[in-house]
C-alpha cells in the first residue's frame, strides 16, 4: 500500500505535507497534497496575512479618528487598544457604537452658534449653554402621571384645527397607543395636518399594521434614522430620546413619558409607573415646534409650513431647549452641569438611572460640599438590571459626599426633573446619565417661577415620603457587581 502510493506521488509530483506521528501501536500513514491544493492553501495563508496588514493599518488610521471624537479620556483610550488588537471586530463596532456619526455630521454644522440675548434671573445664566432664549407670557401646567398626562393631550389633539406634531422615543401598538392612532385619525378626517416621528429602536416592535393604519389617512409617520439619516451619519447608538406633542403651534407636552400602556398602570412588570410630563402654552410650545421641525428635516429634507407666532398665554418665564451628538459643543453636560452649579440652597433631583459622567459627578460633589441640600430620588425596583446595578456603584459615591440618595417604594420611577432653589424646575426627557448627557437626542423644559416651583416641591415631598434611604453600606452582591455595572455606563 505505502509503495504505491510512493509511485503514484513520484507519478503526478506530490509534496507531502510534514506530518506522521504514531498514535498507541497504530502508524498514522502521512498525508499528500497535490500542488493545487498546496499552492491553494498557500496562497490563503498569504491572503490572510495581507488582509491582517491592511485591518491593522485602518484600525491605526480609525483609532486616530477615535482619538478627536471619543466623548471620553477613557473611551478613546478603549476604542484605540480595541481597534488596533482586534480591527476585524473593532472596525464595525465603531462604525456602528464610536464616534464616525459626530466625525461626518460635525464638518457640517457651524463652527458657532450665534447666542441668544442674555436675560436676568437664573435662566439668564444658561442661555449661552442652552443656545436658546428665555421666553415670557407662558402657561405652564404641571401633569403627574400617565392617565393625567394623556387625557390632556388627547383633549388638545381633538381641539386641533391645523396641524399636531406626535414625537415619542418608544411606540408601542397596544392599548394606549391605538387610542393615540384613533384620535390622531380623527383629526386628520377633520384636515389637521399630522406628522409623527419615533425612533427606529425604541419602536422597534411598533409593527408595520399600526404605520399602514396611519398612512391611509394620509398622517405622515417617519422613523429615527430615516432615509436621509443613514447609519455613517446618526449611528445606531445615538437614539432619539425626545417626547413632544405640539398642537396648532401653540400647545406642547414633553416630559418623561412615552407611548406605551406600562406608562399608564405600570404594565406587566411593576405594580404602578410614577412619572412627570407638563403642558406648555404660549411661546414655549414653539420652542418645542423648532425642535421637532429640525428633527423632521432631519429624516425627510421637507420643513414644516409656518404657523403664526401664539399669543401671550400666562405670565411664566421659561425655554425649551434641545440637544444631542452632533452638537459643536456637549450641550447636554455642559447644561446639567449648569444647572447643578445655580443650586444655592436646595437640589432635589428625581431620574430613573444615575449613572452620571465623571464632570456631573464632581458638580453634584461639589453642590453638596458647598452646603446646598442634594436629594435624588431612584426607583428601587429595576426595568435594567446593569443600570440598576451602575446607578447604585454612583449612589455609593454621591453619599459618601454628603448627598441623600432614596429609592422610590411605590412603583417604577421614571420622572426627570430638577428642583433648583425656590424658583427654577426643569422637566423633560433627560436621564441622569452618560447616555442623556453625551449619547441621546434630549430636551427639556426650564421654567423660572415660584409658584411653579412650588407645585414641583410639593409633588417631590410626596415622592421622597414614599421612599426610603439607599442602603449604606450596600449589600454584597452590590458592592461586587455595581463596579463592574459602572464599565458599561456609556451603553446603559
Amino acid at each position: 500500500m505505502i509503495g504505491a502510493i510512493s509511485a503514484y506521488r513520484k507519478m503526478h509530483q506530490i509534496t507531502p505535507l510534514s506530518f506522521t506521528t504514531d498514535v498507541g501501536m497504530i502508524r498514522v500513514t502521512p498525508l499528500y497534497l497535490g500542488p493545487c491544493i498546496y499552492d491553494s492553501i498557500r496562497a490563503m495563508v498569504v491572503y490572510a496575512i495581507w488582509a491582517q496588514i491592511v485591518l491593522v493599518i485602518v484600525g491605526i488610521f480609525v483609532a486616530r479618528a477615535a482619538l478627536t471624537t471619543a466623548r471620553t479620556p477613557q473611551g478613546a483610550a478603549a476604542w484605540v487598544v480595541f481597534l488596533v488588537s482586534f480591527p476585524l471586530l473593532a472596525l464595525p463596532a465603531f462604525a456602528v457604537f464610536g464616534g464616525i456619526s459626530r466625525l461626518s455630521t460635525r464638518s457640517k454644522l457651524p463652527r458657532a452658534m450665534p447666542l441668544p440675548v442674555p436675560s436676568e434671573g437664573h435662566l439668564g445664566q444658561l442661555t449661552g449653554v442652552t443656545g436658546t432664549s428665555v421666553t415670557e407670557g407662558n402657561k405652564v401646567t404641571l401633569l403627574i402621571d400617565g392617565q393625567d398626562t394623556f387625557d390632556a393631550i388627547f383633549a388638545a389633539i381633538d381641539d386641533a384645527e391645523h396641524e399636531i406634531l406626535v414625537q415619542f422615543y418608544i411606540m408601542r401598538a397596544d392599548k394606549l397607543g391605538l387610542a393615540l392612532r384613533e384620535h390622531l385619525i380623527a383629526a386628520a378626517r377633520r384636515g389637521v395636518q399630522v406628522h409623527v416621528l419615533c425612533d427606529i429602536i425604541g419602536s422597534l416592535f411598533l409593527g408595520y399594521r399600526y404605520v399602514q393604519v396611519l398612512e391611509a389617512e394620509g398622517i405622515k409617520l417617519r422613523g429615527i434614522p430615516g432615509p436621509h439619516m443613514a447609519l455613517g451619519r446618526i449611528g445606531i447608538n445615538f437614539r432619539n430620546h425626545r417626547k413632544a406633542v405640539v398642537v396648532d403651534g401653540v400647545i406642547g407636552f414633553t416630559g418623561g413619558l412615552n407611548v406605551g400602556q406600562e406608562y399608564i398602570d405600570g404594565g406587566h412588570k411593576f405594580d404602578s409607573w410614577r412619572d412627570t410630563h407638563v403642558r406648555v402654552d404660549g411661546p414655549m410650545a414653539t420652542q418645542l415646534r423648532d425642535i421637532f421641525a429640525a428633527d423632521w428635516k432631519g429624516v425627510t429634507k421637507q420643513d414644516l409650513a409656518d404657523l403664526p407666532p401664539p399669543q401671550p398665554a400666562g405670565d411664566h418665564r421659561g425655554l425649551i431647549t434641545g440637544f444631542g451628538p452632533t452638537d459643536t459643543l456637549e450641550r447636554g453636560s455642559l447644561l446639567l452641569c449648569g444647572m447643578v452649579n445655580l443650586a444655592r440652597r436646595r437640589l432635589w433631583i428625581a431620574t430613573p438611572y444615575l449613572v452620571p459622567h465623571t464632570d456631573l459627578l464632581s458638580a453634584l460633589q461639589l453642590a453638596s460640599l458647598r452646603g446646598v441640600d442634594v436629594r435624588i430620588l431612584i426607583p428601587a425596583p429595576s426595568d435594567n438590571i446593569l443600570a440598576w446595578y451602575a446607578s447604585r456603584n454612583a449612589a455609593m459615591t454621591l453619599i459618601n459626599a454628603g448627598i441623600d440618595v432614596y429609592e422610590y417604594q411605590t412603583g417604577f420611577m421614571h420622572s426627570k426633573v430638577m428642583l433648583i432653589d425656590d424658583n427654577v424646575a426643569s422637566i423633560g426627557t433627560v436621564n441622569l446619565d452618560i447616555r442623556s448627557a453625551l449619547l441621546n437626542f434630549e430636551q427639556t423644559a426650564l421654567i423660572e417661577d415660584k409658584d411653579f416651583a412650588h407645585q414641583v416641591e410639593a409633588m417631590l415631598t410626596t415622592d421622597f415620603a414614599n421612599a426610603t434611604p439607599v442602603a449604606n453600606p450596600p449589600p454584597r452582591h452590590v458592592r461586587v457587581l455595581a463596579p463592574v455595572a459602572r464599565l458599561f455606563g456609556p451603553l446603559l
